[in-house]
């Protein structure tokens, strides 16, 4: 050093840095920054290359690495630097998440602050509860839940909860807070999770909201099986003009769960879906035309044989078969007719049905 004004001693260090006299200390000590000289009575003399060592460690020590890591970064050449900063990534995100978590929180204890600290107190105690270790004590915090509880508390529960028996006591806790729990549980709809997707279709069933019918339907080509027969099921217990479009529309599925679930959701839906059944047994799809038929028999119903009997002369052996098994539970006499004329099908569960259809 050409000058004694380029020494700083560690008292006016820590002035300039905003460090203290103990921190330049313990830095000193682990080795992290070591000042290049003493004077005779052993106070710490830093030289500028000190201080800018000092400086790359603040910036290091800005970006969340310990000490321990900000010694390797400026020291060890092979020091990887893309590790440090993803592991560091993840542990920002994770702050960020509980962050984002406490906020949805409070967020949902503003409408009972509006009566006083009792009320907070007591939804606070209800959190509580519904996150407790114990499947029992979720339970019964969920049986006990008041019409007025957070539905976002609820939602968030009802998401991440394990147990069917505690799933399904939320979901009747939500469905109890009537029109109100239906945008909540659409947004959910879309969860990149098929388990969140299904527990909202689920919870949708019960809700039985004609504003779900739009997202259910869309709900049909869901990437998940299980969803898929869901939205189904849920389309079925809504009913009303526009689940009965989707449901027919759904129709012809080779996926035998949805296929399973439609049938029945138009089962449920009852005689509004004998006309649209009947036209889907003219569709160019043989999948269309058998599942149309399969419908047609869950519903029993008789001004559906004409279109029955038609059917039962398709050239797609499954759909013959399924118009059959459907003229025998309509149970009229042209359907023991159409069974007649079947008793010699070259397909052998068709023959065998026709045969004892004809013979009751």
């Amino acid at each position: 050093m050409d000058s004694d004004d380029d020494w700083l001693r560690i008292g006016e260090v820590a002035r300039r840095s905003g460090l203290t006299l103990r921190t330049l200390r313990h830095y000193d000590d682990l080795g992290l920054l070591v000042p290049s000289a003493r004077t005779g009575g052993d106070y710490r003399l830093y030289a500028p290359d000190d201080l800018r060592r000092l400086l790359d460690i603040q910036h290091l020590k800005s970006l969340g690495l310990s000490l321990d890591e900000i010694a390797a970064a400026l020291d060890d050449p092979a020091f990887d630097a893309r590790a440090v900063l993803e592991r560091h990534i993840g542990l920002v995100e994770e702050r960020l998440a509980a962050e984002r978590e406490l906020l949805a929180r409070l967020r949902s204890l503003t409408d009972a602050a509006g009566s006083g600290w009792s009320d907070v107190l007591g939804v606070v105690a209800l959190t509580e509860r519904l996150r407790h270790p114990e499947p029992w004590v979720r339970l019964r915090a969920a049986l006990e839940a008041p019409d007025d509880a957070p539905l976002a508390e609820l939602f968030d529960r009802l998401r991440d909860e394990p147990e069917p028996g505690v799933r399904e006591t939320l979901t009747w806790a939500i469905v109890r807070q009537g029109p109100d729990a239906l945008a909540p549980a659409l947004a959910l709809l879309d969860d990149p999770d098929a388990g969140v997707r299904f527990q909202m279709a689920h919870l949708l069933s019960k809700l039985a909201d004609p504003g779900a019918v739009p997202a259910l339907a869309c709900r049909l080509s869901d990437a998940d099986a299980s969803v898929r027969a869901k939205a189904a099921f849920a389309l079925g217990q809504i009913g009303g003009p526009d689940a009965l479009v989707a449901l027919v529309g759904a129709l012809g599925s080779d996926d035998p769960l949805l296929a399973d679930a439609v049938v029945s959701a138009l089962d449920r839906i009852g005689s509004d879906a004998v006309a649209p059944l009947v036209a889907a047994l003219t569709s160019g799809q043989p999948m269309v035309r058998e599942q149309a038929a399969e419908a047609l028999g869950f519903l029993g119903d008789p001004s559906a044989t004409d279109a029955l009997l038609a059917a039962a002369k398709d050239p797609e052996t499954g759909v013959r078969f399924a118009a059959l098994v459907a003229l025998g539970a309509v149970g009229t006499d042209a359907g023991r007719a159409a069974a007649s004329g079947l008793v010699d099908d070259p397909d052998r569960r068709t023959r065998t049905l026709a045969r004892r259809l004809a013979a009751s």
